[in-house]
């Protein structure tokens, strides 16, 4: 048992890590109920893609680029595109930025976040978000708790995950990118007897959501910030 407890705590510890790579705290006064949109679907993830759609896993992220390597910025973006010169002017102020990496993280916390959110983990959103977003969290997840009502949540994955925009203050090296998620997932919201009062165990309800990150390139701080969410 003593072996197992030591060999999860590794595990927890290596994933906060890496979340921490590509982001830290989230700003902004959004309300969590609004963070996203999404409506009833099927489990067929077919259809068309947009291009330069990122696909995983198979991606290697701890492989480091040349300087003058942007193989990484074509897998998910032109090259001749603003958000391709964009992140190549931020490897030009921070060499070892890799795009992949990033959206990797962007992932990660994605999923981690929304579920935070939905089964009122605040210790697992407290170190990803503001102190006053965390306040706004912890509110309606109290609200939630005070009412009866508990949340039965799953997510079901992601379909795609796409860079759509990226903005580079040359001044101040505050560096912007957004990313568009296309995920599913199960929620449903019982009341104290255990009755059904939102959503569905059996639905899965497709996400679609813009989030923006933001962080300061050339600085020994590694996080980046989710400073804007929308669908």
């Amino acid at each position: 048992m003593l072996v197992e407890i030591i060999i999860l705590a590794a595990v927890a510890g290596f994933l906060f890590l890496r979340l921490r790579d590509v982001l830290g705290r989230k700003t902004g006064h959004e309300n969590p109920n609004d963070w996203f949109s999404s409506e009833p679907t099927t489990r067929d993830a077919g259809g068309d893609e947009a291009d330069k759609v990122v696909q995983f896993p198979g991606r290697d992220s701890t492989a480091q680029p040349l300087p003058d390597d942007h193989s990484d910025i074509s897998t998910v973006a032109s090259l001749e595109s603003d958000v391709g010169q964009t992140f190549i002017a931020a490897k030009k102020i921070e060499p070892d930025f890799n795009a992949i990496r990033f959206i990797d993280g962007g992932r990660a916390a994605y999923e981690m976040i929304l579920m935070g959110y939905e089964t009122g983990d605040k210790d697992t959103l407290r170190p990803l978000l503001a102190s006053d977003v965390m306040e706004s969290f912890e509110g309606a997840i109290d609200d939630r708790k005070e009412k009866g009502l508990s949340v039965d949540a799953r997510f079901i994955g992601l379909r795609s995950s796409k860079i759509t925009g990226a903005r580079l203050d040359e001044t101040t090296n505050a560096m912007q990118v957004d990313i568009r998620f296309d995920a599913e997932m199960i929620v449903a919201v019982r009341n104290a007897e255990g009755e059904i009062v939102e959503g569905d165990p059996e639905v899965v309800r497709r996400m679609n959501d813009l989030w923006t990150f933001e962080r300061t390139l050339g600085t020994n701080d590694p996080s980046w910030i989710l400073v804007e969410t929308g669908d």
